[in-house]
C-alpha cells in the first residue's frame, strides 16, 4: 500500500477514504489501482468484508439474479456451484477478488465512520471514525449502498418480547429453531429465501407463524446446479462472455415487463398465476396469496420453494394486521395471540435514511441529513450538489427491478475515477455538481417515475412522501451512456 505518512497533527492523509467493503466498494478500490492510485484505504465498520453479503447470512440467502451476471465484468467466476449463487459463495468470491487484486493491504475492518467534513478551504474532506481515528482524503466515496442500515418494524411491545428476536440481516446462526414456535414477520423476497429453510429445520414438532402485510408477486426460480462441464466451459473466456451476455439480454427484455401492455409483461402475469396454482391447490390459500397491486410495483420474488413452505400442516399463513407484541407473542388485530419462542423479522431495510448513521457536511456547513430532508437525491445516484468530491456507489435512485446491481456499479465506479482524472489534469482542489443540474436531473426522473407501476403502490422504492428515491426506470444501457465520460461544464471547479 503506498500511502501518505501520518500528518504530525495525527492525522493520515489519503488520496481516497472508501466507506464500505461491499462489492461496490471492493470494484472502486480495484479500478483506483488499475488507473495507477495506490493512495486509498477502504473503511468497514463489520469485521469482514462483503457489505450485504457478510450481514444477510440468513439460511437461503441467495442472490436473485444469474450468478454470472453477479460477477464482476473483468472477473468471471468459474466456480458457482449453481445458477442462483448462495450468500457464503458470494461473499467467498469477493474474498477471491480482494486477494487477487491487491486489496488487503487496503481494507480496515471495524472502523465506522461517524463524521465526514469537506474543509473547502484546502479541498479536503475530514473524516472520524468511531474509534477517534481521524483520517483526511481528496476524495470520499460512499459505498455503503441502500442496504445497510436495517428496517425493525414499527410495532408497540417490540422490545418486550420474552423470547428471542432476530432480524434477517442481523442473523444468528446459532439459535437452535428445531421444534420451536417461530414468528416470521414479512414476505417479502428475504422472507420468501428463509422461510424455507426455517420450516426445514423447526421440523414437524414445530410451528411457523407467517404475518402477511400484503401479497407479493412471485415467479418460478429457474435454478439448477452447474456439473462438472458447466464449470470447465466457464473457464474458457469465448464461453464466459457469451453466457454473461445471454442472460444481461433475458434481464433487459423481463424489464419490459414492468410496461403496461407490453408482450413482456403479459408473459410474466401468465407464469405467476400458472406458478401460484401449479404449487398452491387450497383456493383459500391462494386467494390470500394473490396480490392486489400491479406485477412490479414491489420487487419481484423468484422462488420455487417459498409457496410449498406456506402449504405445509405446522404454517399459518396470518394475514390480519399486527396489533401489538406481548411478552409472550404476537395478537393479530383479530384479538388472537400466537404465542413464539423466536420472531424473525425479515422486514428489510431503511432506504429512506440512507446514510443517516454518520454526519456527512458539505460546503456551507450543510449537512446531507438537511440536503436530504424531503429524501435522498442524487445526479445519476452518484453526486449531490454542495458535497464536492463525495461520490456515491449505488446512491438515491439506482437499484433495479430486473436485472444486477453489478451493471450500474461499474460505470459508476469508471466516472467517479474519470472525474478524479479530470480534476486532476485541470489542477483544481474540488469539483461540486451544480445545483441547477441536479434539480433538473431529478426533476425529470420523477417526472418519468409518475405514472409507471412502481407508482401503484406502497414498497420500499418509495419515501414517506411518495416518491421513488430506489428505482432507476430506464434501461441498464441508458444509465452506463450517461456516465460514459464525465462532463466538467456540469460541475463547479474549485
Amino acid at each position: 500500500m503506498t500511502a501518505a505518512a501520518p500528518a504530525p497533527d495525527g492525522v493520515r492523509q489519503h488520496e481516497v477514504v472508501i466507506l464500505g467493503a461491499g462489492m461496490s466498494g471492493l470494484c472502486m478500490g480495484i479500478q483506483l489501482k488499475a488507473a495507477g492510485q495506490h493512495d486509498f484505504v477502504i473503511l468497514e465498520k463489520q469485521a469482514g468484508l462483503g457489505g450485504t453479503w457478510w450481514d444477510n447470512r440468513y439460511p437461503g440467502a441467495h442472490v436473485d439474479v444469474p450468478a454470472p451476471l453477479y460477477s464482476l465484468s473483468f472477473e468471471p467466476n468459474p466456480r458457482w456451484s449453481r445458477r442462483f449463487a448462495a450468500a457464503p459463495e458470494i461473499q467467498a468470491y469477493m474474498v477471491h477478488c480482494a486477494e487477487k487484486y491487491g486489496l488487503t493491504p487496503h481494507l480496515q475492518f471495524g472502523q465506522a465512520i461517524e463524521e465526514a467534513r469537506f474543509d473547502e478551504t484546502r479541498g479536503r474532506w475530514v473524516i472520524r471514525t468511531a474509534a477517534g481515528e481521524r483520517l483526511e482524503a481528496r476524495f470520499f466515496v460512499c459505498s455503503a449502498g441502500p442496504l445497510s442500515q436495517v428496517r425493525w418494524p414499527d410495532i408497540p411491545g417490540l422490545d418486550g418480547l420474552a423470547g428471542q428476536r432476530l432480524h434477517s440481516a442481523r442473523w444468528d446462526p446459532a439459535i437452535d429453531l428445531a421444534g420451536r414456535r417461530v414468528g416470521v414477520i414479512g414476505t417479502g423476497s428475504t422472507a420468501a429465501q428463509l422461510i424455507p429453510r426455517v420450516v426445514r429445520q423447526v421440523g414437524p414438532g414445530g410451528q411457523v407463524h407467517v404475518f402477511q402485510r400484503t401479497a407479493n408477486w412471485v415467479l418460478p426460480r429457474p435454478d439448477r446446479r452447474y456439473n462438472a462441464v458447466d464449470r470447465l466451459l466457464a473457464r474458457w473466456p469465448p464461453y464466459s462472455a457469451a453466457t454473461r451476455r445471454f442472460w444481461y439480454q433475458v434481464l433487459e427484455w423481463g424489464r419490459r415487463g414492468f410496461d403496461e401492455g407490453a408482450t413482456a409483461r403479459r408473459g410474466m402475469l401468465a407464469s405467476a398465476e400458472r406458478h401460484l396454482r401449479r404449487q398452491v391447490g387450497d383456493p383459500a390459500l391462494r386467494d390470500k396469496l394473490r396480490p392486489p397491486y400491479p406485477l412490479g410495483c414491489k420487487r419481484i420474488i423468484y422462488s420455487s420453494d417459498f409457496y410449498p413452505a406456506l402449504t405445509q400442516t405446522n404454517v399459518e399463513l396470518v394475514t390480519e394486521a399486527i396489533e401489538r407484541i406481548t411478552p409472550q407473542g404476537i395478537v393479530s388485530a383479530d384479538g388472537r395471540e400466537r404465542a413464539l419462542d423466536v420472531l424473525v423479522c425479515a422486514t428489510g431495510f431503511d432506504t429512506e435514511h440512507m446514510l443517516s448513521s454518520l454526519q456527512v457536511t458539505g460546503r456551507g456547513g450543510r449537512t446531507l441529513r438537511q440536503a436530504w430532508a424531503g429524501g435522498p437525491e442524487a445526479w445519476y445516484g452518484s453526486v449531490v450538489a454542495g458535497f464536492p468530491n463525495l461520490f456515491l456507489l449505488l446512491g438515491p435512485n439506482t437499484a433495479t427491478g430486473h436485472t444486477s446491481t453489478l451493471l450500474y456499479i461499474e460505470p459508476q465506479v469508471r466516472w467517479a475515477i474519470a472525474c478524479m482524472q479530470a480534476l486532476a489534469r485541470r489542477g483544481g482542489r474540488w469539483l461540486d455538481l451544480r445545483p441547477e443540474v441536479m434539480q433538473a436531473h431529478n426533476q425529470a426522473l420523477q417526472q418519468r417515475l409518475q405514472g409507471t407501476v412502481w407508482s401503484a403502490c406502497r414498497s420500499w422504492y418509495r419515501a414517506s412522501d411518495g416518491r421513488n428515491i430506489a428505482l432507476w426506470p430506464g434501461f441498464t444501457a441508458e444509465y452506463q451512456a450517461a456516465l460514459a465520460r464525465p462532463d466538467l461544464a456540469l460541475f463547479e471547479v474549485g
